[in-house]
């Protein structure tokens, strides 16, 4: 009866693989075998297994786990099959390879022919490895009198829906299996597809028993040679369908198992690891392994570098945890380097980052400097770039990986039709943080007929409710993941105004999917004037709840054309985007200037997780850093000079550039990078100045870009200053906005001699080569005995005595609406009121400026753009 099972099974196995046996005479012996066959894929076993037993009966060894599955379980019973544990999932068998090899030693004896697959799991690529197992080699090394060693030579199934090739990973049993059926009767039973599969058997007995006597490392080596005789098979996706067209797949971009995968082993961040746990730790693994201990590193890949098993590899996080007293919730499979030990003993969670490969390194075919043509809106900017060079890669994050411009093209025609079908106003918020996927949002907005809406997640409820009702926001385009990291933060009425596009593009309909290709084609898209609103950003609320500013198409593209008129910057270089797009700086650098020329760029989300971001500018090899001060300051104090060596430009802006973060700079980056301060506002588009890559100035942010008609003013009366002299920043142009959103706010423009002019809030002074130099802002100054006192300049004094590198650690406030006025210092750290003082006057400050009083707080409120939340900090003032 089961012979004729077999044969019925082995006929539907025949419909998709037309198999050839090679070498069957050696399964015709009497002598009891011990069969080794390679694993290319799941189906492999089904295949040997019903070919093998039309001539002797054999025992498979089997992994518990898919030994307890439906339908196998019962089939495992009934050929007697050798279960043994699974130290994959988190079953800490340190016995498991006595049990193995005792069970199949005690089968061998009985007379039974045993099959056992040495590598334990699939391949990860086209050829086999064994990756140190020890199984195999452990019965061979004692294997009973007159058994047989048969190797078994499996090509044919790299590319199969049965191997890692289809999807990165192992597939799913069941859901494979299934599968495999549907394709049988979709294909009327006899026109499914066959592929070829061939099947070789070979006695290697005598040479596997000395090689085995020799090493374990001799004995895997000899079975992979074995294996690999006809080279690196090509892999083979055949299509499911004989009316299918063929297939031009291409393999996933990581599998899982792989050498290559396996290769990525390091999170590159090891300076928190205490140099008396790696040396423990080192001894631990150098006992085990019976290798040198200096000859392990903290990166050394356990596999790979020192030949540690998975069975041994229990053994020596079992012997980490009993030495440093933890215990591990940990998955066997994630430890592949020292360093995950060594996260063990410190009882940390293991991350393992497994990037997607970025191919933003690769040149452009047109190389040039970039170059921004103002007579165009952003939406014809962007098609006029992203119909050229369709292959040229622009984007990379951790979540979608590279993507071409024409993907990148296609989906924003896609997602396009998604927003005009969910948003009936004009106007559209997007929360998310820089992403591939907000980049799209924005362009897909313009190609929807409406308007983006910035919006700033770390403002508070409050602060957040006012923007969104301020803009007249109706729906907020997010992610859910991102929704629920943040939800904390969202109140109500703005969690329900959110939509997940993701889950909305998962819904999509074939109709949409077509209309967006149809539109891709003919290239349709909305009538966009020069001035139409691009945006709405908001201020920053340091100082007051924020306001709604409107930039429109004209302002923003002036703005990108007067800075590359006055900076010159290589579109082939790798621009890495960290800072928030609802940062104007954010916006029109990193977000709309990728849009209109296609410059490359890598994205990472927060901007506060330096070492993620540093991990991305490494793995993307970006060589262009665009950031505020407080984060590259954050990024620098992480980095190695080896990690920042391709850095060839940074432009920094939105606060003081600190001395101590330009000489780690250059102390880390390549040394004929520049380091660029810029000097920007918001209703300005935002970049009003920049230091020249030709000479920069330090204290200066820079000379005025093209386009901006600029003067210095009293300001109290607004009238013109010489130049040299302190007052108002002044400046009108192309960039500058028309107005705020709600008109009810005073007009911060004023007319000087018949032009209109916005007054910044900022004081500077211009010096004899047009280098403009910020002495302070109007707002952050108090009066005192009717003397101006500027807070900053306090702040900027007290910082040299006092301050830090790594973190804001002190913020200087005032309050002249209270009677006595008070300026009050708030810290974290002790400080001497009375010495405090007496430093602000040996630096020059006259009697009346003085700390008034010192608060000690646990942290220093900061927006999410890096600043001083002031607003916060005046309200403690009363």
């Amino acid at each position: 009866m089961m012979k004729i099972i077999l044969a019925i099974y082995r006929f539907f196995l025949s419909l998709r693989y037309k198999v050839e046996i090679k070498g069957i005479e050696v399964l015709k012996t009497k002598n009891v075998k011990f069969i080794l066959p390679n694993h290319q894929a799941l189906v492999d076993p089904q295949i040997v297994f019903t070919h093998i037993l039309k001539y002797t009966n054999v025992v498979p060894v089997a992994s518990e786990i898919y030994a307890n599955k439906p339908i196998l379980k019962q089939l495992f019973n009934i050929f007697g099959t050798v279960i043994v544990s699974d130290i994959t999932t988190q079953n800490r068998d340190t016995d498991a390879l006595k049990n193995i090899y005792s069970n199949v030693v005690k089968a061998l004896e009985s007379g039974k022919t045993v099959l056992l697959y040495p590598s334990g799991q699939i391949a990860g690529q086209g050829y086999e490895k064994i990756f140190n197992k020890q199984s195999a080699w452990a019965v061979v090394d004692n294997i009973p009198e007159n058994v047989q060693v048969i190797g078994v030579r499996i090509n044919g199934l790299w590319g199969s829906m049965w191997s890692r090739a289809w999807i990165g990973k192992a597939p799913d049993f069941i859901k494979t299996y299934l599968k495999a059926i549907f394709y049988i009767f979709a294909n009327l039973v006899f026109f499914l597809p066959r592929r070829k599969v061939t099947i070789e058997f070979i006695d290697i007995t005598a040479d596997a028993i000395i090689k085995a006597k020799a090493s374990k490392q001799d004995f895997n080596l000899f079975l992979e040679t074995f294996y690999n005789k006809n080279g690196e098979e090509k892999v083979w996706f055949l299509k499911h369908y004989f009316y299918a067209p063929t297939l031009n797949r291409k393999l996933p971009e990581r599998i899982e198992g792989s050498v290559d995968d396996l290769k990525k082993n390091s999170t590159g961040f090891t300076d928190d690891i205490p140099e008396e746990i790696f040396l423990k730790v080192a001894e631990i693994v150098a006992e085990e392994t019976k290798i040198n201990k200096n000859d392990i590193h903290i990166h050394s890949n356990l596999i790979l570098e020192l030949s540690v098993d998975s069975l041994m590899l229990v053994s020596i996080i079992s012997n980490v945890e009993n030495a440093f007293e933890v215990v591990s919730q940990i998955e066997i499979e994630s430890v592949t380097t020292v360093e995950d030990l060594c996260r063990i003993a410190m009882n940390q969670q293991i991350s393992k980052d497994i990037f997607k490969p970025s191919y933003l390194n690769k040149r452009l075919s047109a190389l040039h400097t970039i170059e921004v043509d103002k007579t165009k809106n952003i939406l014809e900017s962007f098609l006029t770039v992203f119909n050229k060079d369709h292959k040229e890669h622009f984007a990379y994050d951790k979540i979608i990986g590279s993507s071409s411009r024409k993907t990148f093209l296609l989906k924003a025609f896609v997602v396009s039709k998604i927003i005009r079908k969910e948003v009936e106003g004009k106007y559209v918020g997007i929360m998310l943080p820089a992403l591939q996927s907000t980049t799209l949002l924005v362009i897909s907005t313009y190609l929807a007929g409406k308007i983006p809406v910035m919006l700033n997640w770390t403002v508070g409820k409050k602060v957040l409710d006012h923007c969104v009702e301020d803009a007249n926001i109706d729906v907020i385009l997010t992610a859910k993941s991102f929704h629920d990291k943040v939800q904390d933060l969202l109140s109500d009425s703005v969690k329900q105004k959110c939509i997940f596009f993701e889950q909305k593009v998962k819904e999509i309909s074939i109709f949409t999917k077509l209309s967006g290709l149809i539109n891709f084609y003919i290239q349709s898209k909305p009538k966009i004037k020069p001035d139409d609103v691009a945006v709405i950003l908001f201020t920053s609320g340091s100082e007051s709840l924020p306001k709604a500013v409107p930039l429109t198409h004209q302002n923003i593209i002036s703005n990108l054309w007067g800075v590359f008129e006055v900076v010159t910057i290589n579109n082939d270089n790798i621009f890495l985007s960290f800072l928030p797009p609802f940062h104007s700086f954010g916006f029109t650098v990193l977000t709309i200037l990728p849009l209109i020329s296609g410059v490359k760029t890598a994205y990472t989300p927060d901007p506060t997780d330096s070492r993620e971001v540093l991990k991305i500018l490494k793995h993307t090899g970006a060589n262009t850093l665009l950031a505020t001060p407080t984060f590259l300051k954050m990024l620098l104090s992480v980095a190695t000079q080896d990690d920042l060596k391709d850095v060839i430009l940074a432009i920094t802006g939105a606060e003081s550039l600190q001395t101590a973060i330009i000489k780690s700079f250059y102390e880390k980056a390549d040394k004929n990078a520049k380091l660029l301060e810029g000097y920007g506002i918001t209703e300005c588009s935002p970049v009003l100045t920049i230091n020249p890559r030709e000479i920069q100035k330090e204290r200066s942010v820079g000379k005025f870009i093209k386009g901006i008609d600029y003067l210095i003013a009293d300001y109290n009366h607004f009238k013109p200053l010489p130049q040299g002299e302190e007052g108002m920043i002044m400046v009108r142009g192309k960039s500058i906005f028309g107005g705020y959103k709600d008109k009810e706010i005073a007009s911060p423009f004023v007319k000087i001699n018949g032009e209109d002019y916005y007054k910044t809030g900022d004081l500077g002074k211009i010096d004899n080569d047009g280098f403009l130099y910020i002495t302070g802002r109007l707002k952050r100054f108090i009066k005192i005995a009717g003397e101006m006192i500027s807070l900053p300049a306090i702040e900027d004094v007290l910082f040299k005595k006092y301050g830090s590198d790594e973190e804001t650690i002190l913020a200087v406030e005032g309050n002249d609406s209270i009677e006595p006025p008070q300026i009050v210092l708030f810290s974290k750290i002790n400080i001497d009121l009375a010495e405090l003082n007496t430093y602000l006057k040996e630096s020059g400050f006259p009697n009346l400026v003085k700390i008034n009083k010192l608060i000690k707080v646990e942290e220093i409120p900061l927006l999410g753009t890096g600043k001083t939340d002031y607003k916060i900090l005046k309200q403690q003032i009363v």
